[in-house]
């Protein structure tokens, strides 16, 4: 009955969606697996390992187990004690379920540990400040991550391609990626590390949370909005946050409902992303991006949430460029304060 309520829930607020061409023209970034420009991304952040993929242990800590993945299946003989981690939320994954990686990797423009993480968990900021720095998430240096001497190498599949490289270094585990899939990474990440059951409790919790906090603001649009050097995005349904506002039971502008990641939106157009509420991010430095001439120009004055003093700015990392259960947290926790004052 719960799974057909949220269905239900889903389905009123997707009624209406833009053209997977999109309302103002903008170029779409999919989710991963679906074809360009897609309108076929997941309605909601799945909360469940895909079919085949996992542990053939389920009793957390015990050790040997195979690990079923996206590129294959990889036995751990020995519970994992140095852990490289490359990809986009498996820093909040570990940290989330009390492990420091010995190495990881940076997003474009940012730093090796998002600043949302070391406040979370300040008991590891010494640990966090001897990370080896692997390089970036796009193209991780395989020298220096050799070098770490991992025994455990947890990536996503837009590395894919990197595979066998990174295999002959250490085991690797390959998670789906994409912001929508946090939850199913977090749970293939704790089979690995042997912590499936906690990683389970860690989604379970925070689904939980989401939707105690949302309960009567469900008539309430909520507008996500990313200003980079490069673009100026809408975020999707199928998104990170996109996800969030589904678990909290909100609604999204009738431009935001398609199910792909994001949008690319012009200063010409920037009114199309209007709702009851915006939350927008600034990623690295403001005078690079196109932000402060579109947040004074009229188009964005004119929207009413800007008028109701309902803009608000968020920290980058956590809302639009990682996704983990330290950052869903904070999401799910600024939402609810911003929405009930």
């Amino acid at each position: 009955m719960k799974a057909v309520l949220t269905l239900a829930l889903i389905g009123g607020l997707l009624a209406g969606c833009s053209s997977a061409a999109g309302e103002t023209g903008g170029t779409r970034n999919p989710v991963l697996g679906t074809s360009k420009g897609s309108d076929d991304g997941p309605t909601a952040a799945p909360s469940a390992l895909a079919d085949g993929m996992g542990s053939d242990v389920a009793k957390d800590g015990v050790f040997p187990r195979t690990v079923k993945h996206f590129k294959g299946s990889t036995t751990l003989k020995a519970a994992p004690t140095r852990i490289a981690v490359l990809s986009t939320g498996q820093l909040d994954d570990l940290l989330s379920l009390g492990i420091v990686p010995t190495a990881t990797t940076r997003a474009t423009n940012a730093g090796l540990v998002p600043t949302y993480l070391g406040t979370a968990f300040p008991q590891y900021k010494a640990k966090l400040a001897a990370m080896t720095d692997a390089g970036t998430r796009q193209a991780p240096n395989l020298e220096t991550l050799a070098a770490a001497k991992p025994d455990l190498i947890l990536a996503n599949d837009s590395l894919g391609e990197l595979y066998p490289k990174l295999a002959k270094i250490a085991p690797t585990v390959v998670t789906a990626g994409n912001g929508i899939n946090w939850k199913r990474d977090l749970l293939l990440v704790g089979d690995a590390v042997g912590k499936g059951q906690a990683a389970k409790q860690l989604v379970d919790s925070i689904a939980t949370d989401a939707a105690a906090r949302g309960k009567g603001f469900s008539g309430t649009t909520i507008s996500m909005v990313r200003f980079t050097p490069d673009r100026t995005r809408m975020f999707g349904v199928s998104s990170f946050t996109g996800s969030i506002a589904v678990d909290m039971g909100l609604g999204r502008p009738e431009s935001q409902q398609f199910r792909a990641i994001s949008e690319d939106v012009g200063a010409e157009s920037i009114d199309i992303a209007d709702g009851d509420w915006i939350f927008y991010s600034v990623q690295g430095d403001a005078a690079k991006t196109d932000a402060a001439s579109v947040l004074a120009g009229p188009l964005w004055q004119s929207m009413k949430a800007v008028k109701a003093d309902h803009a608000v700015k968020v920290d980058d990392d956590p809302w639009y460029l990682n996704a983990g259960p330290a950052a869903a947290r904070l999401v799910v926790q600024q939402l609810a304060e911003h929405l009930g004052k």
